[in-house]
């Protein structure tokens, strides 16, 4: 079938849903080159290697209007879904300059998926990732003291752990943390045991699975975090944004959870793109927090 611009944005508006957009690779693919792009924001570097394997790279995206500050763009690093085996960064330029256009410094990343690697590895390529982007975010006109991880589902784990199990960035929480804001979109925290093939799959063979689980590396960081979560979410429910940002609260770390109606788990990623903006305001309430705390 031949997808045509008109037929793909608007068709998918007035549609049931959003889970063709996101659920296959084709598809988001075709949505990506279709979708019209944030201006104010621009690709200002492509497949830059924070490792030795084909899938360690990331995109580079910048604003291209507003005042930029003195020491350069505040840097957040996004990270994809995909139940940890799917997913290109190719694919989300459209979030890219999204983000960008809201006056920061963006990377787009790829990792290693399944059944290439399984839980650490593919944290210990976002983690590869944090680390190059700190050494070289200057040469694209940002500031890594002002750094923030984002990701949407798969990608929202791989985010909140790096910013919770401080053995992958090898920080102390209060004192030597890299990591400003975190922010999780529709993500996985609490989700043991493992009752879906992409679970068992990428977390099934590690020994000791609740040391897998963020809400249970919960504890007082400098960190502050958002957590954007639908109430309709029948992909990853709810409770698992509801038990993180509670035990992020018991432990006295900065959490905010903003629960939204009637979107599905796709949706909540999609509302940061142009045509589906109106379904929800995602990306208005990332940028209030972004700006206060980045």
């Amino acid at each position: 079938m031949i997808l045509n611009k008109r037929r793909l944005l608007g068709g998918l508006v007035i549609g049931s849903g959003l889970g063709l957009l996101l659920s296959g690779c084709s598809t988001l693919s075709a949505f990506n080159t279709l979708t019209p792009k944030d201006g104010g924001s621009r690709r200002v570097a492509q497949d830059v290697a924070y490792g030795d394997q084909a899938r360690q790279r990331y995109d580079v995206y910048t604003p291209t209007s507003g005042v930029k500050p003195a020491k350069g763009w505040p840097v957040l690093v996004f990270f994809y879904g995909g139940n940890w085996d799917s997913g290109s960064k190719t694919d989300y330029a459209w979030m890219g300059r999204s983000l960008a256009s809201l006056g920061y410094l963006v990377i787009v990343a790829d990792y290693r998926l399944y059944p290439e690697v399984v839980f650490p590895d593919f944290m210990h390529d976002a983690a590869s990732c944090v680390r190059h982007v700190q050494k070289q975010a200057v040469n694209w006109g940002g500031d890594a003291a002002r750094l923030g991880v984002m990701g949407h589902s798969a990608g929202a784990y791989i985010a909140i752990m790096l910013a919770l199990d401080e053995q992958f960035l090898r920080f102390d929480p209060l004192a030597s943390n890299p990591i400003r804001v975190a922010i999780g979109v529709s993500g996985p925290y609490d989700f043991y045991p493992f009752d879906v093939d992409a679970t068992r799959n990428s977390f099934g063979r590690f020994p000791r699975p609740l040391e897998t689980q963020p809400v249970q590396h919960a504890t007082k960081s400098t960190t502050r975090f958002l957590l954007q979560h639908s109430r309709a979410d029948t992909v990853c429910r709810l409770s698992n944004s509801v038990n993180l940002d509670t035990a992020l609260t018991k432990a006295g770390t900065a959490s905010q959870l903003i629960v939204y109606e009637g979107l599905s788990h796709s949706d909540c990623a999609a509302a940061y793109s142009i045509p589906f903006r109106g379904k929800g305001p995602l990306r208005a309430d990332c940028a209030a927090f972004l700006n206060a705390n980045l």
